[in-house]
């Protein structure tokens, strides 16, 4: 082997890189000369097994992980190739072939870290998979599926974690300036893109609220019922994320806008429906449904007292099993949520139920009874909210973000991926008005036809 030639450098490190992968063992750079001019003239490739570790690294008294097998056991198995002027080629000057450790199987083979790499269109595929909101596992069998089998793909699935994470570390360190940056670029593109932020005394974001010029103009057509939750933590910075919603001419959701919080105290939320108000042009919603929470409800009494106040009706039967353990009480509670009765009869059928179900010293059940005007149909007949009685758009919402998120994102990286679900829900509304434009319903035919084919032309 000494005295054969190569073209270039790059020609005999792959040589090598293809005969240890033969053989079975894995390669790392070594010594590598400089000529006065600062040019590689000597380059030298050993075995992985080469050497011996550092005593430093073995005894260390502070070390917190577990230290990382041994692998270096002393041979030196190498490949060492030099530059000559006359004949302007690579020459190997020293080969040595002897090994004393066990060779890698053919079914080992890909597990040997100098052989394995993910290709460049592969990392470029996975980081616009990872753009769209797939997740990494996901794109993992994907590879694992598009090469044949695990052993294929050219790197393992920590290899493709560590790869993706590379490429976002430089951007992670300065987050909170990268989200800012990434939210003022989106005016450019869209001039009634609205969002507003705040900072802790060290300078660190709180809380962050955004609507594109989109949103904005739903509320404008759509903003009679408002419904708004937050939902679990969405981000590597762990901030609960609420979503506020509402029904268009279709009866399926809109959203109005997005934000991120820091906690769940009266101060955010209230914060939130001033940035929401000062977006919308301090235009309030007629109704709000909410899920109860008393930092809302309190918000929402400080900044919109005229406006009619809904509670979640799941909610409030979910705290009914909690709170009256008796069997069938549930039962008996639903009706008042969505049947109206007259006042007087309200309070009738009321006091039975909870003396029928021996409740009529429950705190949990006096307390729901004095909040009655937010929740009964009695007292909410003839304020409009979407069709609903729970907070379940802001739960399907939040069920269809969830395809998009992970825990693990960057805050920037999980406004991006917001966007992007918008957009899908938006997709689906577009072929939904599609739909509607190109097609004719079939009506219920009764003695007012005419009246019926007209208003199925202007209604939608």
């Amino acid at each position: 082997m000494v005295g054969v030639e190569f073209k270039s450098i790059e020609e005999a490190e792959s040589f090598y890189h293809i005969y240890s992968k033969i053989i079975g063992f894995s390669v790392r750079k070594n010594q590598c000369r400089k000529n006065q001019a600062g040019i590689v003239i000597t380059r030298s490739w050993c075995c992985s097994n080469e050497g011996f570790r550092r005593t430093k690294y073995i005894k260390n008294p502070n070390r917190v992980r577990e230290p990382r097998s041994e692998i270096r056991i002393g041979w030196r198995a190498m490949f060492r190739v030099c530059y000559s002027k006359i004949t302007k080629l690579w020459v190997v000057k020293e080969f040595r072939a002897n090994h004393n450790h066990c060779m890698a199987t053919d079914m080992q083979k890909h597990f040997l870290r100098s052989h394995r790499k993910i290709s460049a269109a592969e990392l470029e595929q996975a980081k616009l998979l990872k753009k769209i909101g797939m997740k990494t596992s996901e794109i993992w069998n994907l590879f694992v599926h598009q090469n044949g089998g695990w052993d294929m793909v050219g790197c393992t699935k920590k290899d493709l974690y560590n790869s993706l994470a590379a490429g976002r570390r430089g951007v992670d360190n300065l987050d909170a300036n990268t989200t800012l940056t990434f939210l003022q670029s989106k005016l450019d593109i869209d001039p009634e893109f609205f969002y507003a932020y705040m900072v802790d005394e060290e300078s660190r974001l709180t809380h962050l609220f955004w609507a594109d010029g989109a949103s904005r103009f739903d509320y404008e057509l759509f903003g009679d019922s408002l419904a708004f939750d937050s939902t679990y933590k969405t981000n590597i910075c762990q901030m609960p994320l609420v979503v506020l919603v509402g029904s268009n001419n279709h009866g399926m959701t809109c959203v109005f806008g997005f934000a991120l919080i820091q906690n769940e105290t009266t101060e955010t939320y209230t914060w939130v429906l001033q940035k929401f108000l000062e977006c919308m042009k301090d235009k309030l919603p007629e109704t709000i449904l909410t899920d109860g929470c008393r930092s809302m409800n309190k918000a929402i009494e400080d900044l919109m007292p005229s406006v009619v106040h809904r509670t979640c009706s799941w909610h409030i039967l979910n705290n009914a099993i909690k709170h009256v353990h008796e069997e069938g009480f549930v039962f008996r509670v639903y009706p008042f949520f969505n049947r109206y009765y007259s006042v007087d009869e309200f309070d009738l059928r009321w006091n039975k139920m909870l003396l029928d179900y021996n409740a009529k010293n429950n705190e949990w059940a006096k307390a729901l009874y004095s909040s009655r005007h937010q929740w009964a149909d009695t007292h909410l007949r003839g304020s409009y909210f979407g069709g609903s009685t729970a907070t379940n758009r802001c739960e399907s919402m939040n069920a269809f973000l969830k395809r998009f998120l992970d825990e693990k994102l960057p805050l920037w990286r999980a406004l991006q991926h917001c966007d992007h679900g918008l957009a899908a829900l938006r997709y689906g509304e577009l072929g939904k008005h599609a739909a509607d434009k190109l097609s004719t319903p079939v009506l219920k035919r009764t003695s007012m036809s005419e009246i019926e084919e007209q208003f199925a032309s202007i209604y939608t």
